[in-house]
This record gives C-alpha cells, sequence and structure tokens, in this order.
C-alpha cells in the first residue's frame, strides 16, 4: 500500500508535466512564428524562453526521481512492518498459550485436564487431582474418564474444536465437561463444571414424574386431565379398565363421553363446570353420587373429585372418578337393615310392654295365692288346738316357708328384670355416702353378727345412685352373710384410680368360694350352698353384675376358700373425688 506523500507528488509531477508540455507548446509557437518572420523576435526571447523549457523539464525530472525513491522507501516499511505484524501476533499467542498453561488450570475452581490426540492427559490442576486421583489420571485416558467419548470425536475436537459437552459422574459428583481444541500446541482442553445441585434436582423430578406415574398407574380410581373446551388430554390404565374404552380413544375427546350426568341439560364451557365444581368442594361438602357410562352404554353409580390448578397460564382439571357401585349396594342394604331393625325395635317394646305387664301380674297377682296358703296354714294351726300333732306342724311349716321362698324368688325376679330395662339416672355420685346408707341399712344384722364394715378414700363417680347403692349393698351383705363360724365377719371396701376407671374393692373374711364356682356365682338363681343352710334366691351377684354393665364397667371376683373373697368392680372416672374418711362398725 503507498503512502499520501507519493500520491501528492505524482499530483504535483502532473501539473509540472502540464506546464511543460504547454512551455513547449509556447515555443513551437514561437519558433514558428520566428521563421516565418526571421527579422520579427529578438534573440534574447527566444534564450529566455529557451530556459524557461530547460528549467521545468529538469524540476520535473528531480521531483520523479524523488517520487521513485519515497516509493521505495514506502514498499520497504511496507514490508518490514507486516513482517513487525506477524511477528507481535505469534509473541501474543505464544504469550496467551503460556499463561493458559501454567495459570489458568490452577485458578480454575473445577477440574481441568489437557489432553492429547491418543486422549491421555498431560495436565491437570489440584481440583482434577483431588477429585478423580493422580494415581488414575496418570493411567487413564479421556476415554474412560468420559465414557461414551471416541478418539475421532477427540481429534475432532484437538482440529476443529468440535465435541458437544458431555455429563459425567466422579465420585459422588456430577460434572459438565465442556471440550476445547488449541490447533497450535496439537493439544485438548477439558473443563469441568459442577452440576450436583442440577443432576440432583433433576434425579428427584425424573423420580418425582416416576413415582407419579406409578401411582397413577397402580391406582384403582380413573384419572384423566381436562383442559379447555372439555378435552380429555391424558389418562391413567384405570380409567380404560373402568369404562371399557381404549385410552387412544378417551384422550382428545370431550369429557362428555364418561360423564354424561354431570353436563345433562347444562350448556357452557366443560372446563368452566368442572372449575365450578371443584369451587364448590373446596367451599364445603359435596356428596353426590354421578352416574357415569360405559362404553356399552352401561351407567354406574360414580364418586367424582376435581381439582383445578394452573399451568403456564392455562387452567385444566384433574378429575378422579370412583365406581361406588358396591357402596350404593351396601349403603341400600344399610336402609333395609334399618328400616328391619325399627321394625325389630317396635316389637321389642312390645315385649317389654308385655314383660312389665308380666312383672307387674308376678307382683301382684302371683303373690296373692301365696298369701292365701300363708293364711289357711294359720287358720289350720287354729283349727287343730293347742296341741296339733307334730307331723301336721311340720307339714304346715314346710308350706310357709315354701310360700315365703317363692314370695322372695318373685320378688327377686321382679328386680332382676327391672335392673335391665330400667332408664339409668345418672348423677354425680359419692360412694363415700353412698356406704353410709349401706351401713344404716345394715344395722340389725352388724349387730346380730357381731361384723364391721371399713371403708378408706372412696371417689366420686358418675352414675346412678340407687343401683350402685344396690350393688355395694349386695356385696357388703354378701361377706356378713357367708360368714366362718367363731370369727366376726368383716367387710372392707378401698378404691384406686386406674387412669380413666375407678377400680373399687370389696374384701370379706368368710368362707370363700371354690375356683370351679367362681364362674358360676353371677349367674342368676344360681346357689352353691343347699336351702336353709344361707338365706337368698342366688340372683344378688346378676342384679350387681347387670348394673355395673349398665354402666359401662366390669365386676369380678376372686377367692380363696376359707379365707375370703374378693369382688373388683370397675367403673369409668370422673374429675374429682370424695374422701369417705376410714369407718368401722
Amino acid at each position: 500500500m503507498q503512502d499520501n506523500r507519493v500520491e501528492t507528488l505524482k499530483q504535483r509531477l502532473r501539473r509540472l508535466f502540464d506546464v511543460a508540455i504547454g512551455g513547449a507548446l509556447a515555443f513551437a509557437v514561437i519558433f514558428g512564428v520566428s521563421l516565418a518572420a526571421p527579422g520579427g523576435i529578438g534573440y534574447v526571447v527566444w534564450l529566455s524562453v529557451l530556459g524557461f523549457v530547460l528549467l521545468v523539464v529538469g524540476l520535473t525530472w528531480l521531483i520523479s526521481r524523488r517520487i521513485t525513491r519515497v516509493e521505495t522507501e514506502v514498499r520497504r516499511e511496507g514490508r518490514t512492518g507486516e513482517l513487525l505484524r506477524g511477528e507481535i501476533a505469534r509473541r501474543e499467542k505464544a504469550e496467551a498459550a503460556l499463561v493458559a498453561e501454567e495459570l489458568f488450570p490452577f485458578y480454575n475452581p473445577g477440574p481441568v485436564l489437557r489432553f492429547d490426540r491418543s486422549g491421555h492427559v498431560t495436565k491437570y490442576n489440584p481440583a482434577a487431582s483431588e477429585l478423580i486421583g493422580r494415581e488414575r489420571l496418570v493411567v487413564a485416558t479421556l476415554l474412560e474418564l468420559v465414557p461414551g467419548t471416541t478418539r475421532q470425536e477427540i481429534a475432532d475436537c484437538i482440529e476443529r474444536g468440535v465435541i458437544e459437552p458431555r455429563e459425567v459422574q466422579w465420585g459422588d459428583r456430577w460434572f459438565l465437561c465442556h471440550f476445547r481444541g488449541v490447533p497450535e500446541m496439537d493439544t485438548g482442553m477439558l473443563y469441568a463444571s459442577d452440576v450436583t445441585p442440577m443432576k440432583q434436582a433433576e434425579i428427584e423430578v425424573r423420580g418425582a414424574e416416576i413415582r407419579a406415574r406409578a401411582i397413577l398407574d397402580g391406582a384403582a380410581d380413573a384419572i384423566f386431565i381436562v383442559v379447555a373446551g372439555g378435552i380429555v388430554q391424558a389418562a391413567n390404565p384405570a380409567t380404560e379398565r373402568l369404562f371399557g374404552w381404549p385410552l387412544e380413544e378417551i384422550i382428545g375427546r370431550e369429557v362428555d363421553l364418561l360423564l354424561p350426568d354431570l353436563f345433562e341439560n347444562r350448556g357452557g364451557d366443560r372446563l368452566e363446570l368442572l372449575i365450578h365444581y371443584a369451587r364448590r368442594r373446596r367451599t364445603g361438602p359435596v356428596d353426590r353420587v354421578f352416574k357415569a357410562r360405559r362404553r356399552n352404554g352401561e351407567t354406574f353409580p360414580a364418586q367424582l373429585t376435581i381439582s383445578a390448578y394452573e399451568v403456564e397460564g392455562s387452567v385444566r382439571c384433574s378429575c378422579i372418578v370412583r365406581d361406588v357401585s358396591e357402596r350404593v349396594e351396601a349403603e341400600e342394604l344399610r336402609q333395609a337393615q334399618s328400616e328391619k331393625l325399627r321394625e325389630q325395635y317396635v316389637q321389642m317394646k312390645q315385649l317389654v310392654a308385655e314383660l312389665d305387664e308380666f312383672n307387674y301380674v308376678a307382683s301382684h297377682d302371683l303373690q296373692e295365692p301365696l298369701r292365701t296358703m300363708s293364711t289357711y296354714c294359720g287358720l289350720l294351726k287354729k283349727d287343730l288346738g293347742e296341741n296339733p300333732p307334730r307331723r301336721a306342724v311340720e307339714d304346715m311349716q314346710a308350706i310357709l316357708d315354701a310360700s315365703l321362698r317363692m314370695q322372695r324368688l318373685i320378688t327377686d325376679l321382679l328386680e332382676y328384670s327391672r335392673s335391665g330395662h330400667r332408664d339409668l339416672k345418672l348423677e354425680v355420685v359419692d360412694l363415700a355416702r353412698v356406704m353410709q346408707r349401706v351401713k344404716g341399712d345394715l344395722m340389725a344384722r352388724l349387730e346380730e353378727t357381731g361384723g364391721s364394715i371399713e371403708w378408706n378414700g372412696l371417689p366420686v363417680v358418675r352414675g346412678d345412685d340407687m343401683q350402685l347403692g344396690r350393688v355395694l349393698q349386695n356385696l357388703v351383705a354378701n361377706g356378713l352373710k357367708f360368714r366362718r363360724p367363731g370369727v366376726p365377719p368383716l367387710v372392707q371396701i378401698t378404691a384406686v384410680q386406674d387412669g380413666a376407671n375407678v377400680r373399687l374393692t370389696v374384701q370379706d373374711n368368710g368362707i370363700g368360694i371354690e375356683e370351679k364356682h367362681l364362674d358360676q356365682v353371677f349367674k342368676p338363681f344360681k346357689r352353691l350352698h343347699g336351702i336353709g343352710k344361707y338365706e337368698g334366691s342366688g340372683i344378688g351377684l346378676s342384679i350387681c353384675r347387670k348394673i355395673i354393665e349398665r354402666h359401662g364397667g366390669a365386676i369380678e371376683v376372686a377367692s380363696e376358700p376359707g379365707v375370703g373373697s374378693r369382688f373388683t368392680v370397675t367403673l369409668p372416672a370422673m374429675k374429682g373425688s370424695a374422701d369417705g374418711g376410714n369407718q368401722h362398725a
């Protein structure tokens, strides 16, 4: 490329040439005129013109020489600049290669490897040494370190820098490897970026998708997605099993195909109707059974659950359809059974009324003949005089004892019947006060037997005061009645709190019960002793068990013959207790 000075000189030379040519032409004209008229112009004029022409020619020659010299210098300077620029470029490239070689890999936070055409690692930074291991880097090749890489790809990378990034796992970390070729050095560079968090997130997302797909595929209910226009976008295999349509025939069609009852006689966009139904479920319970339709036209009762959600600004609905045919049938059966139970309840009420009527008859009419028998036995004894036959007296006494025993049985039977269906009058019951009342009722027997009753710290419970009093009176009375000969009877009543229950214990020092008879003492009319040895009809403990069970409790017995018996009564506890103190009689 020529310098601007050369162009300027050339322009000046052209102007001088133009002047010289003009001068020469003028000289030729003058010379011609002088030849035509020799005496017209003087010698001096000709000499001046000639000198001017020579001056122009000389100046032109000098300028041409100067231009030639300048062009030569410019060409020489141009070749020197090109050489200098090339040398500077090579030096800069060498310096850049030196910097990349010596500094960059060591300051890079991730692993950096340099490799040759065979794939062997020729250089690595501390991050690569710490992660992969120096021993492995010495013997391993890029083909082993980055599985899936080929020798051709390594060559292409070195020559043209063409190779796609690869994911690789070193240890428990994931890295994205980028490759860059350096043709001038006949080598390649690998730069690894730690992408473990992203990879873990990807694995978690993929796992969540797999789990969600497994849940959907394994679900017994039909699940399908409805998008704009009421079109079914996706469905699980249960949808195909439930409705009988192949999935490819369900997807892409309107949801009316499956749930005609939901949209019957209703216009508007189907998706909007589903969204409205989903909102109703969020604001309050919606328990309605719809009619779904199978491919063969058969309808079945179905329960529908809809959830609306948004994906990239597009609203969709997830529909879960459950076949509730069995539940509907069970509900119909339950209603039929409930109706039957109501009928049985009415019948039972009639039976209870009849039983009450029988109890009335037993308590009044059946006892009337017994009173008549007792009256006539007294009249017969009077008719026989002051010295009746001994056999007649014994017979009359047997009749009187039997009638009294029969009367007692009828009374106890009436009490047992009433204890089973009489309404409980639940109230706060202080067991210590109940024991005070029981002690007063049994005072005559205590004086007769020389016995005593002790209780300590009895709590407050909720129950029927009279019936719980009847239980305690029966248990205490039995302890006084079944006493050992020559031993004053002692009955002790204690209570402890056992979680949500109160455990009440009635312990006596009587004759006890043999183990083989323990499961019989609560049966009605079950006597363990002969008639006449101990009074009673054998129904008292049965009444006690029935009363306790109606209170939601239980009663048990443990006994040792010759030592005594222990009855344990469990009743539901309530907060607060009344301490009756220690009482002795």
